[in-house]
């Protein structure tokens, strides 16, 4: 099954076919790959309970901030609408560039730079953690109930693994510190004689087409991580 196919592609000619649809059968083995190690599902509804009863706040003022940032940064990552491809002097270039440059950029924080408090191994490790809490009195403790099969914390810790590792894998597979580091964000020397390479010869499209159609994907992965934290995020975004 192929999971990312362009609907435009036979607009460009055989070369430019070709070389897409090789950067979309290796893209579609890397999400295959990922999506394999997404085993554990539950059907029916379930609710979040949060119980806290050790000394201080629910949240340190660090976790709040982290909260506050991953959630309104989840919130505003863009959907990728798709590769436009245009024509011009006989040559195929890519119409959105701009727009792949800003959605890569607006991903960066969650899955590049691991110093950061909302890197999703960071959000990760908190929700694992306090689904992993049984005891109040030592600090928050979340469960997940279900209306049928009572506590199944246990099933959504597998859940957040499971997406965990298969978003680890797709980074593994691709060069986000390439894109980050020695075009996007930074020009980091090691970089440069490639980065130049890529540029003049085109090499550098399929770079990026490679990234962003998997961007969609991270986000889907992260969506538990994303109710959970949301649930007790507040204040919640003032008026004007």
């Amino acid at each position: 099954m192929d999971y990312i196919t362009w609907d435009n592609i036979d607009e460009a000619d055989t070369e430019v076919q070709e070389r897409l649809t090789a950067n979309c059968a290796e893209i579609n083995q890397i999400i295959k790959e990922s999506i394999h190690l997404l085993e554990t599902e539950f059907q029916g509804r379930a609710s979040f309970r949060f119980a806290h009863s050790a000394p201080g706040d629910i949240l340190t003022t660090k976790e709040r901030y982290q909260h506050i940032c991953f959630v309104t940064k989840y919130e505003s990552l863009p959907p990728f609408n798709g590769i436009k491809i245009t024509k011009h002097k006989d040559k195929y270039y890519l119409g959105n560039l701009d727009y792949i440059r800003h959605i890569l950029n607006e991903y960066r924080l969650v899955i590049q730079n691991k110093s950061d408090s909302i890197y999703y191994a960071k959000i990760h490790r908190f929700c694992r953690d306090k689904l992993m809490c049984k005891d109040p009195t030592k600090g928050l403790s979340i469960s997940l109930l279900h209306e049928t099969k009572g506590d199944i914390s246990d099933v959504m810790v597998k859940m957040l693994d499971e997406r965990n590792k298969a978003i680890s894998l797709i980074l593994r597979k691709l060069e986000f510190d390439y894109l980050y580091n020695g075009i996007l964000q930074h020009s980091d020397i090691r970089y440069t004689k490639r980065f130049l390479t890529e540029y003049s010869n085109g090499e550098l499209n399929y770079v990026f087409i490679k990234h962003v159609l998997l961007l969609d994907y991270i986000k889907d992965w992260l969506i538990w991580h994303y109710r959970i934290v949301n649930s007790m995020t507040f204040p919640k975004i003032g008026p004007l």
